[in-house]
């Protein structure tokens, strides 16, 4: 493994590690007072501190470990959780992101101006540390711990206290038979790494029992504030001989004294029980559960290269299992059916595990937006609430990678164009904080991701009027189009209603950019709005853009496949049935007026079609208006195999989605819907 493979890695854990402390940064704003939110960033922080320094990355190392001493002062209320408080770790936050991306091409980022002002935040707190008596009475008297406090060596003589939380776990372990044990292990005085001992020997523990605390913290035994000695309270079924013959396996062990702990059981808050307590408990308590899903999850990072590889050749697979099952239908033998229908369930059972593996949860996507929703309402002044729904729908690693962007338009206008001002929705008599949904959700074989707000929603007349101004259209065909048209005039490139150009949108670029996005990933985009209360916007997405339903159509000899997501349903009509509209054929078709296409014409494919009497012809429907396509037979349902057209001279070629290898061997065209009206 050459040194970009540790580097792609170590990027792949960091960001995970990155958007752990995002997210926890976002809740601390939102809950000061939850102390478990600096808990978790600190480990984050710590994890990404050590990683970084094993690679050589000393500026990330450095950044980190001036955000864990801040954060650590937080922890023991040395310093209270302010907006500027707030605003500096997102800060470093957003710098340690520059840092990690800048890790293949070796770029600086000056962290000089960060650490001056984390170094002013902490002294500036630390002049004024009564001032954190007011936290404490918020934690119900807890008093802060002094660093003198938080050094004591684990040698020294120390009472165990436990906290609320602590003796519930105890007493419901000695409900389950467990012992409580208080082990003291002692280091051999010549150990230099004592921080990888003392998580082998917490590691090895976690796996007999639950660990119910430990003295020194967990955090304090990983940074080596400890000298050779320290405390674990456990709950377990072993005996005494076998935990001694675990822990003195590790090398540099000097002993272990193990004793039964005797707890009396509490009515409120123990005695003499401080906020350490607590914090030690739940950083210990998580030491424990990350051990134990290491036991349980048993994954392997692959890349997402090898996953298209084996899709691919689970493609061929199926267009040769068809090609058999053509073949077989012409021999007409039992025991060949028979081992065909076995074929036919082993392939079908590899497509699905390979598609399920492809499969990610798209939290990975939506995860970006509540702090890109956070900083865009507080440069517009504006209060917002963004409320997800649906995270742990799945897609395709490839769709999933193309939608980003297209949300990051939809929210960031709706934030910039449908919020109201806050002064405007005071008047209006709406809550000052407006809504911003983003919900996912399975239909069938598609997922449907919806945007929505409560602001001022859209004005199909006042659309209908940009649409003249800006030359669009005229105003006779301005005036004849549906509302349901006049809002889809925004996906229209170049079109803008917003009265002003801001820095986040107003150009008339972004709409277009998801429809054509969308559209081209084989989905459908849907716009609803109700002037005064607010807008929807809706993205249907297959599940999968590597094999899709399809329904198989003539037109004049050629076979093509229509993507069935598109299509509404397929009817017969007479020739004599339609009527010519401005030059344009319909035929009212359940009470509706129905566009019509002849394929053929739209293919330059010379054929009979316009000789006929009987048509056939297959209903699609695009952006919430259906059109219909005449062909000249309908084959059935089969499902696909897409190959892109990556041809130079095929590539931009519109009205194709791709194409397919049948069964017989032959080439078939996909129709991409959206280009080719």
């Amino acid at each position: 493994m050459d040194m970009s493979e540790y580097k792609d890695i170590f990027k792949a854990e960091s960001e995970e590690h990155l958007q752990q402390l995002n997210e926890s940064l976002l809740g601390l704003e939102q809950n000061p007072l939850e102390i478990e939110y600096i808990n978790t960033m600190f480990r984050s922080a710590h994890t990404l501190k050590g990683m970084s320094a094993t690679m050589g990355f000393s500026t990330i190392a450095e950044l980190t470990h001036e955000m864990e001493n801040l954060m650590d002062m937080v922890r023991k209320c040395q310093v209270t959780v302010s907006n500027s408080l707030i605003d500096i770790l997102f800060e470093c936050l957003d710098t340690l992101e520059a840092l990690v991306e800048s890790v293949d091409t070796g770029g600086e980022v000056n962290i000089s101006h960060l650490q001056a002002t984390l170094a002013q935040a902490m002294e500036g707190t630390l002049c004024a540390v009564e001032t954190t008596v007011d936290i404490t009475n918020d934690f119900a008297g807890i008093s802060p711990i002094s660093t003198e406090e938080n050094l004591k060596p684990a040698g020294a003589e120390m009472h165990i206290h436990f906290s609320e939380s602590e003796n519930s776990c105890i007493e419901t372990a000695l409900h389950d038979g467990d012992r409580i044990l208080e082990l003291k292990v002692m280091l051999d005085p010549s150990c230099v790494l004592r921080s990888a001992r003392s998580t082998l020997v917490l590691i090895n523990l976690s796996k007999m029992g639950k660990i119910i605390k430990c003295m020194p913290s967990e955090a304090d035994l990983e940074d080596e504030k400890f000298d050779f000695e320290f405390t674990v309270v456990l709950a377990t079924k072993e005996d005494d001989a076998r935990i001694t013959e675990v822990i003195t396996k590790i090398s540099e062990i000097k002993s272990i004294d193990i004793s039964t702990v005797c707890t009396c059981e509490s009515d409120g808050e123990p005695e003499s029980s401080t906020k350490e307590d607590t914090t030690e408990s739940q950083q210990c308590n998580s030491a424990v559960k990350r051990s134990e899903s290491v036991k349980s999850i048993q994954s392997v990072r692959v890349n997402i290269e090898r996953l298209d590889n084996l899709m691919n050749l689970v493609g061929e697979l199926i267009i040769n299992k068809i090609r058999l099952n053509q073949l077989a239908s012409d021999i007409n033998a039992k025991t060949l059916d028979e081992s065909l229908a076995n074929l036919d369930r082993l392939t079908n059972e590899i497509q699905t595990e390979v598609m399920e593996a492809r499969m990610v949860p798209i939290d990975q996507v939506f995860s970006r937006f509540p702090r890109m929703i956070r900083d865009l309402a507080k440069s517009e002044g504006k209060q917002v609430d963004l409320v997800i729904e649906g995270k742990d729908i799945e897609l395709d690693r490839t769709v999933l990678d193309e939608i980003g962007d297209p949300l990051v338009h939809l929210l960031r206008n709706a934030v910039d164009h449908g919020i109201e001002p806050t002064e405007e929705r005071t008047r209006l008599g709406k809550p000052i904080a407006g809504f911003v949904g983003l919900s996912a959700s399975r239909q069938r074989n598609s997922v449907i991701i919806e945007v929505e707000d409560d602001g001022k929603g859209m004005e199909p007349s006042h659309l209908r009027d940009v649409a003249v101004k800006k030359g669009i259209m005229s105003r006779e065909e301005a005036d004849k189009l549906s509302d349901t048209d006049a809002l889809n005039l925004i996906f229209v490139a170049g079109f803008s209603g917003a009265k002003t150009i801001t820095d986040v949108s107003g150009r008339g670029v972004g709409m277009d950019a998801v429809k054509t996005k969308i559209e081209a990933l084989g989905g459908t985009v849907k716009v609803s709005s109700v002037p005064g209360q607010g807008s929807s916007i809706k993205l249907q997405l297959p599940l999968t853009v590597a094999i899709i339903q399809s329904l198989m159509v003539t037109i004049t000899g050629e076979t093509y496949a229509v993507p069935l997501a598109n299509v509404v349903r397929d009817v017969g009509i007479k020739a004599s049935d339609i009527k010519t509209i401005e030059g344009k054929e319909v035929v009212l078709l359940r009470g509706e007026v129905l566009p019509l296409l002849r394929l053929h014409n739209v293919l330059d494919c010379p054929g009979e079609a316009d000789k006929k009497e009987n048509l056939i012809v297959v209903v699609v429907e695009r952006m919430g208006s259906n059109i219909g396509f005449v062909v000249d037979q309908l084959l059935g349902q089969q499902e696909v195999i897409i190959k892109t057209l990556d041809n130079k001279l095929l590539k931009n070629t519109r009205g194709f989605a791709g194409a397919t290898i049948l069964g017989d061997g032959s080439v078939a065209l996909i129709l991409d819907i959206a280009t080719l009206i």
